[in-house]
């Protein structure tokens, strides 16, 4: 049974009387009320909401997402956190979509220069890497393997007129690097024969995108576009030239040759599916009639992966966790007897999983102008205990050491003032820090903000055998770290809210 908040705080306070444990600096009296407030009763109950299994793995774009983001909505207006999304509602909604190619319906005809035409369905015999449309009527050229990209190898594509052809390849086993040779020559349309490589690619669809994402994608798509066809497809059209791929390949290096002649058109088309998603917005007005119009602001992704053949991928870390904290925070901010004198946001993102689609949607579309954002708080996975497996000794990480560790990424990149203000807020909560994890800088929300000038840092607790998987469950994650780390957030939003003056930026 838990014990009710107010004897947890008093056994705390018992404790840190214990000889040998580590001293806490006093809480500072102007946000003592909301630092006290923080329950861990109350983040656990939010982690294992977000991470139940009726919420369905909160993938984006999913009514288990709309369920979560209208729950943390609601525990935002129950705290009196005021809305600042669109239409006075928390919500910030924008779209996805999806493109994925119409395979049943592709078409290829081939017409000879004596008339005899062969039509030939594409259904289960194709396979693309591009981002649009393909309607293809320009002539054929076959460049054999398609080796040679090596200035001492025999070039295949030597000679042969590639930059306004469609160029044909049959790559030998084993060899996935023809594509190079290809488009070094400046080919721009390539087919490649490989029954393997069709059978791997049907079905695959392009990543879910924001409807801008799409459109750069598509200004891109005219560098190389890619057919996969199979030999059965490739003999069809070799037939109507008097060969086959069996006879081309007899003699070891397929002969080269414009398929002049031919006049042959191929066509697939791409399928668009939307669906539409929503980040969270919250918002508390500061207390300094000037400096509120600046803003400090707390954010976590707020959806997961969803389910795959029909397994819950449940997100209790990633991350429920960090977002159960940002919860946390806002509520102590508004329980809290004053405020900053800055303004605060809590940001909780939609899309995190499919490219930080949401953060970069809110930093295109800000409520607030991005020029007075002091700074970005990020909680990502702060829940678990790092736990890695490495054959060096060195590198490998049990979760019975870092039961108390917390990663502290992105503190000094932007202003040196920052970090020496995150190990003092520390010492009235006593994580151990690591600075080591530098590498996961751009895979968290706080990257569209770092682009953008916005100062930055990001707290993460580690990676462990269940990130990304069914298993990433709300029984698992270490409450008394996620309360340690829930206290630091709301202690260095306030302190930094609070400052007579701005973070000094580094010289960039």
């Amino acid at each position: 049974m838990d014990l009710p908040d107010s004897i947890v705080r008093f056994l705390g306070i018992l404790l840190l009387s214990v000889p040998g444990a580590p001293a806490l600096r006093p809480v500072p009296q102007a946000y003592r009320e909301g630092f006290a407030s923080i329950s861990e009763r109350d983040l656990r109950a939010w982690v294992q909401f977000l991470a139940s299994r009726e919420l369905e793995g909160r993938e984006s774009g999913t009514r288990g997402y709309d369920v979560a983001a209208a729950f943390v909505a609601s525990v935002l207006e129950a705290s009196g956190v005021t809305a600042l999304g669109e239409n006075g509602s928390y919500f910030q909604t924008f779209d996805l979509v999806q493109r994925s190619w119409d395979l049943e319906g592709a078409s290829l005809t081939c017409r000879s220069a004596s008339g005899e035409t062969s039509s030939i369905p594409l259904g289960g015999q194709v396979a693309a890497s591009a981002t649009g449309d393909i309607d293809w009527s320009a002539p054929w050229v076959f460049a054999g393997r398609g080796e040679g990209a090596e200035a001492d190898a025999q070039d295949d594509f030597q000679g042969l007129p590639l930059a306004e052809r469609v160029v044909l390849l049959l790559p030998r086993p084993g060899n996935n690097h023809e594509l190079l040779g290809a488009r070094l020559r400046g080919a721009k349309r390539v087919v490649v024969i490989s029954d393997e490589r069709v059978k791997a690619r049907t079905g695959l669809s392009f990543p879910e995108v924001s409807p801008r994402m799409l459109e750069e994608l598509l200004e891109k798509s005219g560098k190389l576009e890619v057919l996969y066809i199979t030999r059965e497809v490739a003999d069809r059209i070799f037939k109507l030239k008097g060969t086959s791929l069996e006879q081309l390949s007899a003699g070891g290096r397929p002969a080269r040759f414009p398929l002049d002649g031919l006049e042959i058109r191929v066509t697939l088309r791409a399928r668009e599916a939307h669906r539409s998603t929503r980040n969270v917005v919250g918002y508390l007005e500061g207390s300094d009639p000037v400096l509120r119009r600046e803003v400090v602001a707390i954010g976590a992704h707020l959806d997961h992966v969803g389910t795959r053949d029909g397994r819950v991928f449940f997100g209790a870390d990633d991350d429920a966790s960090g977002a159960s904290a940002v919860l946390g925070t806002a509520k102590a901010f508004a329980a809290n007897g004053s405020r900053p004198r800055r303004s605060l946001l809590f940001l909780f993102f939609a899309a995190e999983e499919k490219g930080l689609l949401g953060s970069r949607y809110f930093v295109e579309n800000p409520p607030v102008r991005l020029e007075q954002m002091v700074l970005e708080l990020q909680l990502d996975m702060v829940g678990r205990n790092e736990e890695l497996s490495s054959p060096d000794p060195l590198k490998a990480e049990r979760a019975q050491d870092n039961v108390n560790s917390l990663h502290v990424v992105g503190s000094k990149v932007h202003s040196l003032e920052l970090d020496p203000w995150v190990n003092v807020v520390n010492e009235m909560v006593g994580l151990a820090f690591e600075y080591d994890e530098e590498r996961v800088y751009a895979r968290s929300d706080q990257y569209n903000f770092g682009v953008r000038g916005v100062p930055v840092v990001f707290f993460f607790a580690g990676f462990h055998p269940d990130y990304h998987q069914p298993t990433d469950t709300a029984d698992k994650i270490n409450y008394a770290k996620l309360f340690k780390v829930t206290r630091l957030v709301f202690s260095l939003a306030f302190e930094v809210a609070d400052r007579e003056r701005r973070l000094a930026r580094n010289r960039m």
